[in-house]
């Protein structure tokens, strides 16, 4: 008969049922009932000749060899992988990582495992400084950090075998204090309460001081001050006027030390304008505006010319002069068209005078509003508006220029002659022949209307012709079913 044996590399494992290795793990099963002798190998009577390895290990990888002991040995090998889930055995820093700001930072992370596995980076809650979700690589190299790459870095292991396997690192980036105010100006009044904020960023926390002017502000019963985050606030309870004026906040920390400044005043906002773009009249535009003020605005400043004007061809240099000329150095030309601001003074509301009404109630509303009508404008072209407004503490700062354009000739131009020439023709009463005010009031919004369509068509003529057709159509039933009216009206008028 012949012997079945186990090896592995020159170690005999088991020789027919025998069991040569010392190793308890290692087990011949028992070949089921019936099972008949290896084919082929006459007088074979071996048995058993499966092997069994329980509790597996790493290091049981290899060839395992079943020989039959015949004159020429006949062998099957078969080879043993190990799975091995991942683990990291290494990571740069067990604890919070401190780096001073700028600095460049590594972290390092390796792990073992069969197959070897993957290390993948992310930040918890976050992207990457560099901006991407994750990145791959047994290092994470992080250059000139700043606040912003502070946090939590993860590194995780995964070769598909078990769960992946993760440590963590903190990166805390040290820097001396980044100080920035929410509003640089903050606009209150008598009486009221002002909050003056500051927006501090600093590692380590920082200690933020509040001063006027060079004196240092203390908790009093009208002074108050408090940190929420990242921002720090002063409270000035019942203002005063002699609360008005420059403020500083001032944080320090190991790294250094920064500041911000704010202005409490208690003159207005900065005006906005309401009025629409695109005027309804060729010589004139009614300029309309607002202002925040917790004191009644006593007069207003009104700024406006036509839109500064200069044609660029090529490249150009400014020699300085805002008269009119043309610069032809190195080829080039520039036509400038000089123009003053037209300067116009207006009383405010808070002004006591039988042509304004009472001035409303003081703080408790501040949005103020006015408007004035520009005359003796050019039609089609384009002008520019600036507001400034002066309250009982003073004038507040120039608005933003507003650009507005009256109606251009171009758009009358498109009107064709009407079948009802009392609605176009000219007289006493402009546009609209009713002197009834009623007749007026039903035709004056569809008339602004038409104007606006208009303007928008001015480019597409026979739409625009079209439109005032229907226009005209319109008015001429209104006219007829208004005549009868208008003339009572007019007859009650005079």
């Amino acid at each position: 008969s012949y012997v079945l044996a186990w090896k592995r590399g020159i170690a005999v494992l088991t020789a027919g049922p025998v069991k040569v290795t010392p190793d308890p793990r290692v087990s011949l099963l028992p070949s089921p009932p019936g099972t008949p002798s290896l084919g082929g190998i006459p007088g074979f009577t071996g048995g058993s000749y499966s092997l069994e390895l329980k509790n597996v290990k790493p290091q049981d990888a290899g060839d395992y060899i079943c020989q039959i002991g015949t004159m020429e040995p006949r062998e099957i090998t078969h080879t043993l992988e190990i799975l091995v889930p991942p683990r990291i055995h290494y990571v740069s820093h067990n604890g919070p990582l401190d780096v001073l700001q700028g600095s460049t930072v590594k972290m390092e992370c390796r792990a073992s495992g069969n197959p070897v596995p993957t290390i993948a980076w992310t930040r918890k809650n976050n992207v990457l400084p560099s901006g991407e979700r994750s990145v791959s690589g047994l290092s994470l190299v992080i250059q000139h950090a700043d606040r912003h790459s502070a946090g939590q870095y993860q590194c995780s292991a995964d070769n598909g075998v078990g769960q992946p396997d993760t440590k963590h690192i903190t990166l805390n980036v040290l820097y001396p204090p980044e100080v920035d105010p929410e509003r640089t100006t903050v606009h209150t009044g008598i009486g009221l309460e002002a909050q003056l904020v500051c927006i501090v960023h600093a590692e380590p926390s920082p200690t933020v001081l509040w001063f006027k002017d060079t004196a240092q502000l203390g908790t009093t019963e009208q002074h108050a001050s408090h940190a929420r985050g990242n921002r720090y606030t002063l409270v000035i309870r019942n203002v005063t006027g002699a609360d008005f004026g420059n403020y500083s906040c001032v944080a320090s920390n190991t790294h250094g030390k920064n500041r911000a400044h704010v202005s409490l005043t208690g003159t207005a906002g900065l005006a906005v304008f309401d009025s629409p773009s695109i005027g309804l009249e060729k010589d004139s535009y009614n300029v309309s505006w607002s202002v925040n003020s917790h004191a009644a605005i006593l007069e207003y400043r009104l700024l406006f010319r036509q839109q500064s004007r200069h044609r660029r061809i090529h490249h150009s240099q400014d020699n300085g002069n805002n008269n009119n000329n043309n610069n032809n150095q190195n080829g080039s030309s520039v036509l400038f068209y000089k123009n003053d601001w037209n300067n116009v003074m207006l009383p405010g509301a808070g002004i006591l005078s039988p042509q304004y009404p009472a001035p409303p109630p003081f703080p408790g509303v501040t949005r103020q509003r006015m408007n004035y009508i520009v005359r003796n404008l050019q039609p089609g072209t384009t002008y520019e508006v600036r507001v400034q407004a002066r309250n009982e503490h003073g004038w507040n700062k120039l608005s933003p220029i507003f650009h507005f354009t009256t109606k251009s000739n171009e758009i009358e131009n498109m009107v064709e002659p009407s079948a009802q020439p009392a609605v176009y023709g000219s007289s006493q009463q402009g546009i609209f022949p009713f002197s009834s005010s009623t007749a007026k009031l039903l035709i004056s919004s569809s008339y602004d209307l038409f104007l606006y369509l208009l303007s928008e068509l001015a480019s597409n003529k026979k739409l625009a012709k079209a439109a005032t057709a229907t226009y005209v159509e319109w008015c001429g039933v209104k006219q007829m079913e208004l005549e009868k009216h208008s003339q009572e009206m007019e007859d009650l008028s005079n």
